[in-house]
C-alpha cells in the first residue's frame, strides 16, 4: 500500500497529466457547436476547476487527521479519474465516451467517500463539487457530439432537437435532486453558470430557452436555500450550549 506521501505524489502527477492533455494536447473540435454546448464564457469554470484541484493536491494535510485518512481512503481513485479524463481528451469517439464514463464513475466514488467521511475540512469536498458539476456537463454534451460525428439526425424516432429539450429537463431535475440531497451549493452554482451559458449560446429554440430559464431559476432557488441551511447548521455548531 502506498504511503500518504506516495499517494499525494501520484495524485499530483496525474493532475499534471490532465493539465497537459486538456490544455496542450487537446484539439478543439472545428465542427459547428451543438445546441446543448454553452457559450465560450462558461469555460472560465475550467480555470476554477484546475486551481482548486491543484490546491487540493499540494496543500498541507498533516495537521488535519481526518483529511489524511480520507486521502488514504480515496487511494488510487483520484489518479484513475485523472488518467481516464486525460486520455479521453486525446483519443476520439467512441473511446472518448468510454473513458469519460470511467472517469466520471470513479469521480462519483470519490465524491461519495468524501460525503460520508466525518470531520472532513471544507476543502476536501469543494474542489470535487466543481469537478463533478463540470464532468456532468461533459457527459451530457458528449453523446450529442457522437451523434453529430456519425451523422445521426434522429434517435428512436426523435429528432436531435427534441432529445436536447428532453435532456435539458432531465438534467435540470437531476441537478435539483443532487444539490438538495447532498446539501451542495457549490455544485448548484456551477450549474447556474452552465445554464446561463446555454441561454446565451444563440443556438436554442424558443422552447429550449424557456426550459433553460426555468431550470436556472429553480437551481438558483435550491442553491440559495441549501446555502442558508448549511450556514444555519454551522452557526448552531459554533454556538456554545448554555
Amino acid at each position: 500500500m502506498l504511503t500518504l506521501t506516495g499517494l499525494r505524489l501520484l495524485n499530483f502527477l496525474s493532475f499534471l497529466f490532465v493539465l497537459l492533455a486538456r490544455v496542450v494536447w487537446y484539439k478543439t473540435p472545428t465542427e459547428l457547436p451543438l445546441a446543448i454546448m454553452p457559450a465560450p464564457f462558461v469555460d472560465a469554470v475550467v480555470g476554477v476547476l484546475y486551481t482548486t484541484l491543484l490546491i487540493w493536491c499540494i496543500r498541507p494535510v498533516r495537521s488535519y487527521p481526518a483529511d489524511r485518512t480520507l486521502i488514504l481512503d480515496i487511494s488510487g481513485w483520484f489518479s484513475l479519474t485523472m488518467i481516464g479524463l486525460g486520455i479521453s481528451s486525446i483519443v476520439g469517439p467512441p473511446w472518448e465516451l468510454v473513458l469519460m464514463t470511467v472517469s466520471f464513475i470513479s469521480l462519483c466514488l470519490i465524491y461519495s467517500k468524501i460525503q460520508q467521511h466525518p470531520n472532513r475540512s471544507p476543502w476536501m469536498r469543494s474542489p470535487f463539487s466543481v469537478f463533478l458539476a463540470w464532468s456532468s456537463v461533459q457527459i451530457l454534451i458528449l453523446p450529442f457530439r457522437i451523434l453529430r460525428d456519425f451523422r445521426f439526425e434522429e434517435l428512436f424516432g426523435l429528432s436531435v432537437s427534441l432529445w436536447t429539450s428532453i435532456m435539458l429537463i432531465v438534467f435540470a431535475g437531476g441537478v435539483l435532486v443532487f444539490s438538495w440531497f447532498h446539501s451542495d451549493w457549490v455544485f448548484g452554482v456551477v450549474m447556474i453558470w452552465f445554464y446561463s451559458g446555454l441561454f446565451f449560446n444563440d443556438r436554442l429554440t424558443l422552447t429550449q430557452e424557456w426550459i433553460t430559464v426555468i431550470a436556472t431559476v429553480a437551481v438558483a432557488i435550491v442553491t440559495v436555500v441549501v446555502f442558508r441551511r448549511r450556514q444555519k447548521v454551522f452557526s448552531e455548531q459554533k454556538t456554545p450550549v448554555s
